[in-house]
């Protein structure tokens, strides 16, 4: 991983602090300053990403790429309106200003076109699957969830209400498609030590810890251990189908009852575990310390675009054998779910 050095820095500054006294000046004027403009002034103040390499840079755009854009239901692609989010046009907006000061431009045209890949994934056979997959089906408009895979699969668990849940552990397998392979058994963050570098410093005392950095960011890990969770989307997404190579769906449409009897069904066997249930929080590693204090419930924002719902159960004391996925039963749900198949 190649670093930044003390020169880089100090010449990457030297363009920030020029446009961000542009910046400054314009907001003075009778018109102000634009909203995107408002955005890159916040980036230049203080540029978290200035000191990062640019491997861990080049990543970064690639998930906020991810996270701008949706697939509509006539199947075409479109920004994610401002009223819902306009958190990664924001980041993006610092991601151009960043790309400005390492190559005096946009961003290289390979990773453009990297970032782009997922993406054209999903019309590689025409009209996504996810947008075949649901066509004619009138949506419930109540709240929802929705559970992805394949048919043979889902429509016993429609059925019979047999259902497979997953230790978080099992998720880190260089086998499962990036959507779905992640470590959920642990949690980065990075803290910029450019102000440090400048000074001369190489290390900072950390919580009553010595953390070295030389001449990258601080990488702080938080560990935990490995708990289970069943993952479901909080409402039909069309790119869903795609990312976990699925063929159907289970739209249930009485979360609440779902939940309970999934919860009640893991507490019969396991009484001393903690049960936990909503929204997944997304966290980004560079801005967000303190958004969230229950890692279970938490994920890299490099997939927020999936909206994800989980019911989760975590031990109370550390157990002492690998968890391993098990079965259990929450009775048939042909009452309140559908089946959705392409």
């Amino acid at each position: 991983m190649a670093k930044v050095s003390l020169d880089q820095i100090r010449k990457r500054l030297e363009v920030f602090d020029q446009q961000r006294r542009h910046y400054e000046w314009k907001s003075g004027q009778l018109r102000g300053l634009a909203r995107h403009e408002v955005w890159r002034h916040t980036y230049l103040a203080r540029p978290y990403l200035i000191g990062a390499p640019d491997d861990r840079v080049t990543e970064r755009f690639r998930n906020i790429f991810l996270n701008v854009n949706e697939i509509g239901p006539d199947g075409k692609l479109r920004p994610v309106p401002m009223s819902e989010t306009d958190e990664y046009m924001q980041v993006f907006t610092h991601m151009l200003e960043e790309y400005g000061g390492r190559f005096g431009g946009l961003p290289p045209i390979d990773l453009i076109q990297s970032a782009k890949a997922p993406i054209l994934k999903y019309f590689e056979h025409g009209m996504p699957i996810g947008v075949r997959m649901f066509d004619g089906y009138n949506t419930p408009t109540t709240p929802i969830l929705v559970k992805y895979g394949k048919r043979q699969f889902l429509e016993p668990m429609l059925q019979t209400g047999n259902l497979r849940l997953a230790n978080a552990g099992l998720y880190n397998d260089a086998g499962f498609l990036d959507a779905v392979r992640d470590d959920e058994t642990s949690r980065t963050f990075f803290i910029p030590t450019y102000k440090e570098r400048l000074e001369g410093k190489s290390n900072i005392n950390f919580q009553g810890h010595l953390i070295e950095f030389d001449d990258d960011d601080i990488v702080l890990p938080l560990v935990f251990h490995d708990y289970y969770l069943f993952s479901l989307c909080e409402h039909i997404h069309y790119r869903m189908p795609t990312d976990f190579d699925a063929d159907a769906a289970i739209v249930i449409r009485n979360p609440i009852l779902f939940k309970q009897r999934l919860i009640s069904s893991f507490l019969a066997r396991f009484p001393d575990w903690i049960p936990m249930e909503g929204k997944v929080t997304y966290y980004d590693p560079y801005r967000d310390y303190t958004k969230f204090r229950i890692p279970e419930m938490a994920k890299h924002f490099g997939y927020a675009y999936q909206k994800e719902v989980r019911v989760a159960f975590r031990p109370r004391g550390r157990v002492s054998t690998n968890l391993e996925p098990l079965f259990l039963s929450v009775g048939s749900m042909t009452d309140y779910a559908d089946l959705i198949s392409i």
